[in-house]
């Protein structure tokens, strides 16, 4: 996440703070101390709004996005508050994720709706969203929220407002933690399942089952699942955030108080549209987009900006929206590499403007037929190794970190990374072109078990440096760790 965003959110809860005034709570009814008006509220989440699409672009596919609006726009007509200026976008990343911004601005990622199975599944996130706004999650301020003041409160409202681990990281870096946070975590898991039993509501007056939404909590648990059995293939330890400091609650737990509210619902409703659903998302792009960066096994490719590098063996790359790394799988030493645009290849203006460093030397290269400038220096007594590639009308500036009880053992490790970093040829373009979800026809076979065996061997022509192809289709597919499909029926596929 773009940090300029990050204090461009957090400056516009802080200011929203000053005009407090009691009003009906649009959902319960009930009096409560408002953070702002509901102009005040549409007119912040306009300003947010476009600070949003600077960081993650709408996805290029109009019919993909009139598709989503559309229904984006049936639920919020049975919502509480049909009258906002409701907007629905996909935006274009990998990640998985929905949010919502105060004022009726809701936002999918292409990488949530690529693990999505019907198009109930769908208007159940959508209507997941609409929630958080129509309870005016992002805008109150209650009795126990005015605990924390200032800086701490705009982080905590931005981390419960985003929602999710990306949510509470937000909030932290804005927050700086504090005893604040830990306090208030606990109502943004409470805004989550009220978000759910409001999203049930909307999927039933719009004539789906609310027992969708079961179906998106166990993919979630699924990706949580994957995400841990790959570490451990890796052979890290599984991540996980304590529960106390998640803004959703632990999958489980949000399993059995949907179950709850779904049992609340009966009748007929109509199909949940998984054909037309899959049939939508054929071709959408999957993982890395060719204008974010594609990874390839350990080689790096960004076509856009006109680069390719490669991860030394024991280091993994990671794309995120703001700056690639390439980390120790041991987490002991990484590179981050930023891009520097405004430097025009002074390199030793790059280097003062990210690290600002009290001390240090410099010293003149050519990598790859690139200038380069290497420079090791201090920065309040903390050691800085960097080097500056410029590329085109771009300086690159590669941070070399160790932990101090590594400091020296990956030196070579990271030098190695820095020296892949060279310009981008047309023989570069094959292996930079991004994978895309296809659908097909689940094959028959005389075994089940292979079915996705099956499916996996052709990923594995179409995408051959795509590892766990098998894994990654039967996530997609909703039958992760185990299960089959009907041969003959409609499934996802990688190309």
């Amino acid at each position: 996440m773009n940090l300029n965003l990050v204090k461009t959110l957090a400056v516009t809860v802080v200011f929203a703070l000053v005009g407090c005034a009691s009003t009906p709570n649009p959902v319960s009814g009930r009096q409560d101390r408002f953070v702002m008006s509901e102009q005040d509220e549409v007119s912040s989440g306009r300003k947010i709004h476009q600070q949003v699409l600077q960081e993650y672009k709408p996805y290029n596919n109009p019919r993909l996005q009139n598709y989503v609006n559309g229904i984006g726009q049936k639920l919020a007509a049975q919502s509480e508050r049909p009258n906002l200026p409701w907007t629905f976008t996909v935006v274009d990343s990998p990640e998985i994720n929905a949010f919502a911004v105060q004022g009726g601005y809701i936002y999918m990622t292409r990488g949530l709706m690529a693990y999505l199975g019907s198009e109930a599944e769908l208007a159940g996130v959508l209507g997941h969203e609409i929630g958080h706004v129509t309870a005016r999650h992002g805008a109150r301020a209650d009795r126990d929220q005015k605990i924390a003041a200032g800086a701490q409160l705009a982080g905590i409202l931005l981390g419960g407002y985003l929602g999710g681990e990306q949510g509470a990281q937000l909030g932290a870096q804005v927050a700086g933690g504090g005893a604040a946070a830990g306090f208030l975590l606990p109502r943004s898991r409470e805004h989550e399942l009220q978000a759910d039993s409001l999203g049930a509501q909307y999927l039933q007056r719009i004539n789906y089952d609310p027992d969708v939404l079961l179906s998106v909590i166990r993919t979630l648990k699924a990706q949580e699942t994957f995400s841990q059995d790959e570490q451990r293939a890796a052979g890290r330890q599984p991540s996980e955030a304590p529960n106390w400091l998640r803004t959703h609650p632990a999958n489980d737990d949000r399993l059995r108080a949907m179950q709850q509210v779904a049992d609340q619902y009966t009748g007929k409703y109509q199909d949940v549209g998984r054909q037309r659903y899959l049939q939508m998302i054929n071709g959408m792009t999957f993982g890395d987009s060719r204008e974010q960066g594609v990874t390839r096994g350990q080689n790096f490719y960004h076509e856009s900006l006109g680069f390719v590098l490669r991860a030394p063996p024991g280091f993994t790359i990671q794309n995120a929206e703001s700056e690639l790394s390439i980390i120790a799988d041991n987490l002991q030493a990484m590179v981050a590499i930023r891009l520097s645009s405004n430097t025009r290849g002074d390199h030793n203006a790059a280097i003062r403007a990210l690290f600002a460093p009290d001390q240090g030397r410099t010293e003149l290269l050519t990598i790859n037929g690139l200038r380069a400038t290497n420079f090791i220096g201090v920065k309040q007594n903390k050691p800085i190794d960097a080097t500056v590639i410029t590329l085109g009308n771009n300086d690159y500036v590669f941070h070399k970190l160790q932990k101090t009880e590594a400091r020296g053992y990956y030196d070579q490790a990271l030098r190695e990374a820095v020296a892949s970093f060279r310009a981008f040829t047309g023989a570069d373009a094959v292996n930079a072109k991004p994978y895309s979800v296809r659908t097909a026809i689940m094959p028959r076979s005389n075994m089940p078990s292979n079915q996705f065996a099956e499916l996996a061997r052709e990923v594995a022509r179409a995408a051959p440096q795509l590892k766990n192809a098998e894994g990654k289709i039967r996530l997609l597919n909703q039958v992760y760790p185990e299960g089959n499909i009907e041969p003959g029926q409609l499934v996802k596929t990688i190309q």
